[in-house]
């Protein structure tokens, strides 16, 4: 079909032989072998030039669109298969890409420097919507995805966390229990807590509430600077202050109130077609953060 399609587009068997590199002979005997196939004449030949009939006019319409459509999926798997080499294309929500991610590509290229990497960051909301839309081989995301079509592999889990400032609590006192925490400014991102309302569970009992949020901000680090300078209370992913609580600077409030855990995931657009890479970087990414994020 490919020889026939070559040869119909040019209307000359050693045209089509150049472009094949094949002999003249061999187009004619491909030629020969389909028409004895579908049963019709395809081209009609005389001693200087050939034409297409009208059966074979027809089968050409249909045959050079089966030839493309293979020819596209040949780029494809050749695409997926190539692993090593290439581009990927990460859209990644900011609050984990600008400091974790970015830090994991640095290692990840080291190891694959034949992987070039283009990274954009996104705020949460939009991270998933950006996958889709602008050909990203793979997205990392904190929010849940609500596509049907994308493909979803949990890197690693997070906690949301309470915490100050050593600074702030000692100068305002101690957090006790969740009346303490109402009386005082708190700092979240209104996307992932609208209206300044979180769920927490104790000793298997639930609470609502309406936190009293003097500053809200759509950027964890943001929020994170905030909260260090002594502003308040902020409501921030385990991620963004373990560092901070670790060196002492930062105290988690109420620890024995939980949130419902958060989870980082790589995001395939679709099923098909992922690239080697991709599956490379997402296995990459889970062996490097494991459970890094996770309180104890």
């Amino acid at each position: 079909m490919e020889v026939f399609v070559e040869a119909a587009r040019t209307l000359s068997f050693a045209a089509a032989a150049r472009q094949l590199n094949m002999s003249r002979g061999m187009v004619s005997r491909h030629i020969y072998e389909l028409e004895q196939h579908l049963g019709v004449r395809l081209f009609n030949r005389t001693t200087r030039d050939v034409s297409l009939t009208a059966a074979g006019a027809q089968y050409y319409t249909v045959s050079s669109e089966v030839v493309r459509v293979l020819a596209a999926e040949d780029l494809k798997l050749a695409e997926v298969n190539k692993g090593n080499k290439g581009i990927l294309r990460i859209v990644s929500v900011r609050s984990f890409g600008e400091r974790h991610l970015a830090k994991a590509i640095a290692e990840f290229h080291k190891k694959n420097p034949e992987i070039s990497i283009h990274l954009e960051l996104a705020p949460g909301t939009k991270t998933p919507l950006q996958l889709h839309e602008n050909g990203f081989d793979l997205g990392v995301c904190i929010a849940p995805v609500t596509s049907p079509s994308a493909v979803v592999r949990e890197v690693t889990r997070f906690d949301w966390l309470f915490c100050a400032s050593r600074r702030y609590l000692k100068k305002n006192g101690p957090v006790l229990d969740l009346d303490d925490l109402l009386k005082h400014p708190t700092i979240v991102n209104p996307r992932t807590f609208p209206n300044g309302i979180c769920n927490l569970a104790r000793a298997e009992k639930s609470h609502s509430v309406r936190l009293n949020v003097e500053i809200s901000i759509t950027n964890y680090w943001a929020i994170r600077e905030v909260m260090l300078e002594g502003n308040g209370i902020a409501l921030l992913p385990s991620f963004c202050v373990m560092e901070d609580m670790k060196s002492g600077e930062v105290e988690r409030v109420l620890p024995s109130y939980l949130l419902q855990q958060g989870q980082v995931s790589a995001v395939y657009p679709h099923y098909e077609h992922v690239p080697r890479r991709a599956k490379m970087f997402t296995r990459f990414i889970q062996q490097r953060f494991g459970r890094a994020f996770q309180m104890e």
